[in-house]
């Protein structure tokens, strides 16, 4: 329920926090064990020694956030029940939506176009407009609005 909605909360706000905070701890896990799956670890300490493991997947690239969200997927919908019974479903969608937000700034912030402008451009605007002319066409077929109606 991405939403929020009508939703009765229960429980008091220590316990909504509780919850929250164990699908975040979660899914901090589920990223870092990601991560050392990727990138492997080393490190070097006085008393230990030096630790080294070696990434395990090579041949593939999973960033860590895929983990974040199957971990977070994963505790809140099949672990902890006891701690899920006060999950705040309309913070947590809002929550979520600016979450999905920052992933996908991040995701495009990576992106490399360099050599390619005409081309982004392109693919950039000619979906958003072409989905912008349907929709006035069918506001005006459908509904008999007025052109300056259509494209507002």
């Amino acid at each position: 329920m991405a939403g929020g909605g009508n939703v009765e909360l229960t429980g008091t706000f220590g316990q909504h926090v509780q919850s929250l905070l164990v699908v975040v701890i979660m899914a901090a896990c589920g990223g870092v064990l990601v991560q050392l799956l990727m990138k492997g670890v080393k490190f070097h300490s006085g008393k230990v020694g030096p630790i080294n493991i070696p990434p395990l997947l090579t041949k593939i690239e999973i960033p860590p956030l895929v983990g974040m969200i199957i971990f977070g997927c994963l505790a809140r919908n099949f672990l902890c029940e006891e701690y899920m019974q006060h999950y705040p479903e309309a913070y947590a969608g809002w929550i979520r939506s600016i979450c999905l937000s920052i992933i996908l700034l991040r995701g495009g912030m990576e992106l490399d176009f360099e050599g390619k402008g005409l081309t982004v451009v392109l693919l950039t605007l000619i979906p958003q407009n072409a989905e912008a002319m349907c929709a006035a066409l069918a506001c005006r077929w459908i509904f008999s609005l007025p052109w300056a109606l259509c494209f507002a």
